[in-house]
């Protein structure tokens, strides 16, 4: 029994001095000090690393503007440099917005999309943008800036752009389309630089299909370019067979590049094979083509003479 009491004592004993060595160690650790570093005029990055290097971290405390200090640098910290420390305790910083002043970018002569983008890079907002014609600017090109660039100006100040409608409008007299076939009328159209609207039909048992019996605006009423024009179009029953006569509208637009392209395109259907549109474009020019089709129809588009793409029409 005395024996087992001993034994007993013994392992109690050696539990606590392993205990107490352990909390001993790790009062001695853990209570080391260390010297902060100096990490003001750093950059955030580098003021990191320098703090882990030495077991204590960074805290944020405010972000303001500094003439002098760029921005993501440290203005101040706290403790100072030099102050002995316990590790892992937090230095807290301020870190710099940068300058208060910036400098007014040009954006005259760029799109308003990338101009906006240039004065929010620049720390400056779009103010109130103005629009006019203009025959020297495209449309959408920022022809002047109420900011003079160069200038040094408060940060956030707001920079008034005036825009370009692009060309004035050209004015013409709305052809007449009735009664011709909506693939006549669609050239029509694209001659006279109007551009497709709606479409509807309406039942005339006697009339040639695709005919046009309707369009808005009339004869004669004054467009300008671009202007939707809606038709109405014959048909002989209100559900056509699939195999007769339908209508496709084929939107299509010239890929990009230096100089123009021969753009031509061929349709075949039940009708047989035909070109229905050969021109020379340039690159971003858009081809809306209303093509009257009858039972399978295919389209093939070449630019240049090679075969650039191939759809069926349904």
């Amino acid at each position: 029994m005395r024996i087992k009491r001993l034994f007993l004592r013994v392992v109690l004993l050696t539990i606590g001095a392993v205990l107490f060595a352990f909390l001993l160690m790790r009062l001695i650790t853990g209570g080391r000090e260390v010297a902060v570093p100096d990490i003001r005029e750093k950059e955030v990055t580098f003021a990191l690393e320098d703090l882990s290097r030495v077991g204590l971290n960074l805290k944020l405390s405010e972000r303001r503007f500094d003439d002098r200090i760029p921005e993501n640098y440290i203005i101040s910290q706290e403790p100072r440099p030099g102050i002995g420390v316990k590790k892992g305790k937090e230095i807290k910083v301020i870190i710099s917005k940068g300058s208060q002043k910036v400098f007014v970018p040009e954006v005259k002569g760029k799109g308003l999309r990338s101009g906006g983008i240039i004065l929010r890079q620049s720390g400056l907002r779009t103010g109130r943008i103005a629009r006019v014609y203009s025959d020297i600017f495209e449309e959408d090109i920022i022809m002047a800036q109420s900011l003079k660039s160069g200038v040094e100006v408060n940060r956030e100040e707001k920079v008034n752009l005036l825009v370009s409608l692009g060309p004035y409008p050209v004015y013409a007299y709305m052809p007449d389309l009735i009664g011709k076939s909506l693939e006549r009328a669609s050239r029509i159209m694209e001659s006279s630089r109007l551009q497709m609207g709606s479409i509807t039909y309406e039942v005339d048992p006697e009339l040639k299909e695709g005919v046009v019996l309707n369009q808005t605006p009339s004869f004669g009423f004054p467009v300008k370019e671009k202007s939707l024009v809606s038709l109405v179009i014959s048909v002989k029953s209100q559900t056509r067979p699939t195999g007769l006569l339908r209508y496709y509208m084929l939107h299509y637009v010239v890929p990009s590049g230096l100089f123009p392209k021969r753009i031509k395109i061929v349709v075949s259907d039940a009708q047989g094979e035909r070109e229905i549109y050969n021109a020379l474009l340039s690159s971003g020019k858009v081809i809306d083509e209303v093509i009257a089709i009858m039972g399978r129809a295919r389209a093939k588009i070449y630019i240049d003479g090679k075969l650039e793409r191939e759809m069926t029409l349904r």
